[in-house]
């Protein structure tokens, strides 16, 4: 046998005992750590006023326009 191949089985080995030993620990330690869920925080309703919605023609927009070219 030469030292090519036991070397190649060699480093084989050591890479799938490192995933399995990995892997272990990963699933046994998924169990223990679980995050609380989160409890949704009151929101303070707030009113607006019909003047404040949709769109607002104010001087910056003109500007806007009138750099545009439109």
């Amino acid at each position: 046998m030469s030292t090519q191949n036991s070397r190649s089985r060699r480093d084989f080995l050591v890479k799938l005992t490192s995933a399995v030993g990995g892997g272990a620990a990963l699933a046994a330690s998924s169990g223990m750590v679980q995050a609380e869920p989160a409890k949704p925080e009151p929101q303070a309703e707030t009113k607006s006023s019909p003047s404040q919605k949709g769109y607002q023609h104010t001087e910056h927009v003109e500007t806007y326009y009138r750099l545009a070219d439109f």
